[in-house]
């Protein structure tokens, strides 16, 4: 039988329970009949009840796992998550039923059930914005574990931040930038412009520079070093140093780019020592030729 059709009748077949022993409890034959044994009537009812329930529960939940594994398009911690939340909404329907067979009143629970649901729903408001959004990534599926992206948001005050998807769980989703690891929230990246670089064969990484060493200058020599395509793109300003993002490809070493960058700054450090020595007069003085 195919799946979705199993679950439908599962579906129909818990209805009509339910229905049957709302019947069987209002039945005018159990006014007949003794206190005792309308009492006992009723809690035979309601185990018999309880044990039909949680059988077709359980059964649907097997078919909900069935159809996520058999989906190419839905992710498998989708179709687990589903199949809980079903599960939690049927054992649910099949709590409030037994009440009703126990002529228990279920009004004010569920009126105070609503309002711890909006109690809780408010004080985990960024908790739940970042499982859903999880939920629609492994649903969408915009980016894998393996692509180097490059997200841009407001939220973020309008920084770019990018590298190799790591990790992508029900809260955050991790990038890894050079040597530098990113966690950023679920909720942030749906709302993100993402850029995804085809390129696999080029690595990302994010450092800092010292405003005595330039940009251009910086980019220059890295591809003299490396012999090949470097570029370099400014990211950010601080207070003492701006950031920059430099990409390199895969097979190029990071101490390649450290000593590349160690190169720059002496050189800017001894040239600005010679412009503090020319300044205040102190420079080396040179050999004049003797008069003839």
């Amino acid at each position: 039988m195919h799946p979705w059709r199993r679950m439908l009748i599962i579906l129909l077949l818990l209805i009509a329970s339910a229905a049957v022993f709302s019947v069987a409890k209002d039945s005018s034959v159990l006014n007949f009949l003794p206190v005792k044994d309308r009492f006992s009537i009723q809690w035979g009812l309601v185990l018999l009840w309880a044990m039909i329930g949680v059988w077709l529960i359980r059964q649907l939940r097997h078919v909900v796992l069935r159809i996520a594994s058999k989906s190419s398009k839905l992710d498998v911690r989708v179709g687990l998550l589903l199949s809980r939340a079903l599960s939690a909404v049927g054992y649910a329907f099949v709590l409030v039923v037994a009440l009703h067979l126990l002529q228990i009143k279920i009004g004010s629970i569920l009126v105070g059930g609503a309002l711890t649901g909006v109690i809780v729903g408010i004080a985990a408001q960024s908790t739940l914005s970042n499982l859903f959004a999880g939920v629609l990534l492994f649903t969408l599926r915009p980016f894998s574990i393996g692509n180097f992206v490059t997200l841009r948001t407001w939220m973020f005050s309008g920084i770019e931040y990018s590298g190799t998807v790591i990790d992508i769980n029900w809260y955050y989703t991790v990038l890894m930038d050079g040597t530098q690891k990113r966690i950023l929230p679920n909720s942030s990246i749906l709302i993100s412009a993402i850029t995804i670089i085809a390129d696999t064969g080029i690595q990302l990484y994010t450092l800092p520079l010292p405003y005595t060493v330039s940009a251009h200058n910086f980019e220059q020599a890295l591809q003299q070093a490396v012999a090949g395509p470097a570029t370099v793109l400014v990211r950010e300003f601080g207070e003492d140093t701006y950031t920059v993002q430099v990409r390199v490809p895969t097979h190029v070493d990071r101490d390649v780019i450290r000593a590349t960058l160690l190169q720059l700054r002496t050189q800017s450090n001894v040239s600005g020592e010679a412009a503090n020595a020319v300044d205040t007069g102190s420079a080396p003085a040179t050999d004049l030729p003797s008069p003839s």
